[in-house]
């Protein structure tokens, strides 16, 4: 079990704003005790894994599917995945939000906050930021970079 009782609390309480379902799609590599040149082992998918079937297990409006890149590689190109693991979050809102790397530390905070972002619950913004967003008039790419401290 990676996550502590007291975490799993903790996301049960915030799963309850869920506005309605969220879909997690896990883009993984199995682990292999072979070298296979050109491929690049992902040493943190297992680990995402396995984070992330915790968390399904605490609310029924939070799924999680798993694609192995190797096994459907297609499926991962289509989806402009270039790097593992990556987590991609599906609500009611519009758009998506997607994770790459393993959510640990912040970043777990940040999964579980984005997946109630995507979920269609109302966000909560200062009115400047309102503002400032409602003035756009196109659709905008966001990256956002953390690094582990």
């Amino acid at each position: 079990m990676l996550l502590r009782e007291a975490d799993r609390t903790a996301v049960r309480k915030h799963f309850e704003d869920l506005a309605g379902p969220v879909s997690a799609t896990v883009y993984s590599r199995p682990e292999s005790a072979l070298v296979v040149p050109g491929r690049t082992p992902c040493q943190t998918c297992q680990t995402t894994e396995a984070l992330l079937r915790e968390v399904e297990e605490l609310s029924d409006r939070f799924t999680v599917a798993v694609r192995d890149v190797d096994q459907a590689p297609d499926a991962a190109r289509d989806a402009g995945i270039v790097r593992l693991p990556a987590i991609e979050l599906n609500g009611a809102a519009k758009g998506r939000v997607r994770f790459l790397g393993l959510p640990d530390g912040h970043e777990f905070g940040s999964l579980i906050t984005a997946a109630t972002w995507v979920s269609g619950a109302p966000l909560t913004l200062s009115e400047d930021a309102a503002e400032q967003l409602s003035a756009l008039r196109r659709p905008v790419h966001v990256k956002v970079f953390t690094t582990p401290t």
